[in-house]
């Protein structure tokens, strides 16, 4: 079980402070393993274990908590004579019904630091500012960034990471190929059946797996509703752009897939149109599509815009006249540009790729990435190594 620094850092600075804490993401994500690692973390602070409790609702000496008058009645039993702060873990909680009530009771007591995990199909994102409005902070969980890979494969190089991504179920295969691949299909396959499928009780599921391909295939590529309902229809299956629009939406919700709007650089404004999406995990795409190795541009691309995620940005598609900077990273006043590319291995090419810059007038960072050893930064733009830049800390 390896440290997953950011998400433990999160998890303690939000320690004791009184809001619901609610970790989410894909299915397999690690979201149960980082609860497991919270609690290592607050025993090693020295907070006594009779003040931890744990319920995961997953598995069978839990099933018979169905409702949230059973939930509320264990916890505080649990609770009774206990004194100082206690710590109450929540593994996939929405398994009882109604438990938003007990959370939300818990909460109003002021004596209980409560942290939940759900399954997407019982807790998603959207629900919880209907659920436990103004008290809970999300901390979403993502795969493996690269270095947490090499922290489980330390003789991995980054074409590995390139074809089998970040998701910690498969680490038990050692990047055996097959194996590793067929758990990724399942684990696919289970968030869409679960947290879409069911949940949504979609009728075309074949309209909705042709998109996924589609969205796997084309990951960090421009398109719209519109372009794909024609390459649907030329795939002889109907499917309107309302349709399409409304099944790429409840798929971001899930986490499956990432939507990453366009930004006017110039009239500062949010557009609607002609977004970029990323799969969740490029590992995804390696095994519903294959050769992820083939299409590395938009592998690499891919990889960036999760980090950046990861690391708390914002992340738009930058447009600037007729000219797209491939991410505006944002926290709140600050800003950092990224350009991502394979090989830099023409003047033409670090001609197109640094020159979009010129038009941008501030003085916030401004990035070009790629896989190059050789440092092109020029004019005050910083040139990394696409491998450098995931190990920075």
């Amino acid at each position: 079980m390896i440290k997953r620094e950011r998400y433990q850092r999160l998890l303690n600075n939000y320690k004791d402070k009184p809001f619901i804490k609610v970790v989410t993401g894909i299915r397999r994500s690690g979201k149960s393993v980082l609860l497991d690692l919270h609690i290592q973390n607050l025993l090693e602070q020295g907070v006594p274990s009779d003040n931890i409790f744990k319920l995961n609702f997953e598995l069978p000496d839990n099933f018979h908590i169905t409702n949230y008058l059973e939930l509320s009645r264990i916890v505080l039993d649990w609770s009774k004579d206990k004194v100082g702060v206690l710590y109450i873990f929540l593994d996939e909680v929405g398994r009882v019904s109604e438990w938003e009530k007990a959370v939300n009771g818990f909460h109003a007591m002021n004596k209980f630091d409560i942290y939940i995990t759900g399954s997407n199909a019982d807790l998603l994102s959207s629900d919880l500012s209907t659920f436990l409005a103004g008290r809970y902070v999300e901390i979403l969980v993502h795969p493996f960034s690269y270095q947490e890979f090499l922290q489980v494969h330390k003789n991995a190089k980054f074409t590995d990471y390139l074809v089998f991504g970040g998701l910690p179920s498969i680490s038990v295969f050692n990047l055996e190929y097959e194996p590793s691949m067929t758990v990724l299909r399942d684990s696919f396959g289970s968030a869409v059946l679960q947290d879409v499928i069911q949940r949504y009780a979609i009728r075309n599921t074949v309209v909705l797996e042709k998109l996924i391909v589609y969205l796997c295939a084309n990951t960090s590529l421009t398109f719209s509703a519109l372009s794909i309902s024609k390459y649907l229809k030329s795939q002889h299956i109907l499917a309107t752009v309302d349709t399409v629009l409304n099944y790429i939406n409840i798929l971001v919700s899930a986490f499956i897939v990432y939507k990453a709007p366009r930004y006017d650089l110039l009239g500062k404004s949010i557009m609607k149109t002609e977004e970029k999406y990323f799969i969740a995990d490029h590992g995804f795409r390696e095994a519903m599509v294959g050769k992820n190795t083939n299409s590395i541009e938009l592998i690499l691309e891919t990889i960036v815009y999760i980090e950046l995620i990861r690391r708390g940005f914002q992340v738009f598609i930058g447009k600037i006249d007729q000219f797209e900077i491939d991410f505006v990273a944002v926290k709140q006043d600050y800003k950092e540009y990224y350009q991502v590319s394979y090989v830099l291995n023409s003047p033409k090419t670090r001609e197109r790729e640094f020159s979009v810059y010129h038009r941008v007038n501030d003085f916030f960072p401004k990035f070009v990435l790629s896989m190059d050893e050789v440092d092109f930064s020029q004019e005050g733009i910083i040139h990394k190594n696409i491998v450098q830049f995931l190990l920075e800390k």
